[in-house]
């Protein structure tokens, strides 16, 4: 029988592509859909199936593991938390976990893993649980975005190997994958010191969010080395949501006192202030220095194009699915308990520089 690989190279598109199809077809375009599906169909391909191994009898071996149990080996859930119910919040339309997803679907499949996708409200738990977890389709899960502990907990309660992906581990509990947040807004902050400025501004846009509290401590870090005391009036918009936060953001730069520049907890974040800058009579960068954070495929575009920090996003993704295969192929041999352990690893970052940022004129 055909292998995926096979699939790929007939139909011209990645293995990750033809996975997708099968899995995500909502993330192909119907013109691929149709030219892989042709292709499978040709070579007599079948993607495999999801193999579920149940608990049978329990008989205990002589190390006190049941005997007569293993774990699933072919299958690991994607859980992305939105901000949001609303309909339009997807992976797909996420300019930033869209990348994650692509990456951990990539490693997935040349790894031979399925991988499930399931996705919630990060603040409120669904009545019930995801499917892949009530039919125990799955040996792990990677829980993608910042979730209120409530949930994660929820999630950590159906499934013993979980990686947290893009949100820091407050309890001690999990292993997760992360960019280098505070390293990246204190290269930002020196890189805006350089250009002459000394108010400089935090869009925090979500206070609540683990990730954005170390960017925030990177922020602060490179101006007390440089002899500055933060003023935390500079720090701002802690709302819940970045259009929640568009008022304050708004009343901070039309202040007679307002920073001659901004970083902003994300590129989110920094196209809405670049938008609100324009609405109240600025020119970026002309009248603000402005520099977001994740470099989403948008920033190389807009208008002036976005200095930002860039992580990269389809590694997070890559990084994640390896360390949780991992760690399941290492229980399955008996080495490594199922107890989490708290590890970070961290994704380097890099600051991208282009037109948004210019010296300091006042």
């Amino acid at each position: 029988m055909a292998s995926i690989r096979d699939v790929a190279r007939a139909a011209g598109v990645s293995p990750a592509t033809v996975s997708r199809t099968f899995t995500t077809p909502d993330l192909i375009n119907a013109q691929t859909q149709q030219r892989v599906l042709e292709v499978a169909r040709q070579l007599n391909y079948r993607p495999p199936r999801l193999r579920k191994h149940r608990i049978g009898t329990e008989v205990k071996s002589g190390n006190g593991r049941p005997s007569g149990s293993s774990s699933v080996h072919d299958a690991i859930g994607f859980q992305f938390f939105t901000a949001t119910s609303a309909p339009f919040d997807t992976i797909a339309a996420n300019l930033f976990y869209a990348t994650v997803f692509a990456g951990a679907q990539a490693e997935a499949s040349s790894l031979g893993l399925h991988l499930l996708v399931h996705t919630t409200n990060r603040h409120v738990m669904a009545r019930e649980i995801p499917k892949m977890i009530r039919d125990q389709a799955i040996g792990g899960m990677l829980l993608v975005g910042t979730a209120d502990p409530e949930v994660l907990e929820t999630f950590a309660g159906h499934v013993p190997n979980i990686i947290l992906v893009d949100n820091r581990d407050e309890t001690g509990k999990y292993e997760c994958v992360l960019s280098d947040g505070f390293h990246g807004a204190y290269t930002a902050t020196r890189y805006l010191l350089e250009l002459g400025h000394r108010r400089i501004g935090f869009y925090l846009s979500e206070a609540g969010v683990p990730t954005f509290q170390d960017r925030l401590h990177g922020y602060l870090s490179a101006l007390f080395e440089a002899g500055i005391r933060p003023d935390f009036d500079m720090v701002f918009g802690r709302a819940p949501s970045i259009e929640e936060g568009r008022p304050e953001v708004a009343r901070v730069l039309a202040s007679s006192t307002r920073p001659t520049a901004i970083i902003s907890s994300n590129d989110a974040a920094a196209h809405s202030v670049l938008r609100l800058a324009r609405e109240v009579g600025l020119k970026v960068p002309e009248d603000l220095s402005l520099i977001g954070f994740d470099d989403i495929e948008l920033s190389s575009h807009s208008d002036p194009t976005l200095t930002t920090i860039r992580v990269d996003k389809e590694a997070m993704g890559r990084l994640a699915v390896r360390i949780l295969q991992a760690r399941l192929h290492r229980q399955d041999g008996g080495s490594v308990s199922s107890t989490p352990v708290s590890v970070q690893h961290l994704i380097p970052v890099h600051l991208i520089i282009r037109e948004s940022c210019s010296t300091a004129r006042f």
